[in-house]
């Protein structure tokens, strides 16, 4: 199954994200951005293993900072999804 990530800046963006993916039905899980992904230094993001799209919408929608969209590869490599 497909793992996709949205960072975001600060922590308390991405908790206020994930529990309102997770409130909408959305499968959501907080981590640290992996290194490499965020060029901001420290970064957070939410996890999904479907629905980007929607989820995205659903956070823009809401006025929430979203960051970034990536998905992650068969090989464990992430590469940017669009956004």
């Amino acid at each position: 199954m497909t793992l996709y990530l949205i960072t975001f800046r600060s922590l308390t963006h991405a908790q206020r994200s994930a529990r309102l993916l997770e409130r909408s039905g959305l499968t959501a899980a907080l981590i640290k951005t992996p290194p490499g992904l965020s060029s901001s230094g420290c970064s957070y993001a939410v996890t999904l293993r479907s629905r980007p799209e929607e989820a995205l919408a659903l956070l823009r929608k809401n006025n929430m900072r979203v960051g970034r969209l990536f998905r992650r590869g068969p090989d464990g490599s992430y590469e940017e999804a669009g956004a």
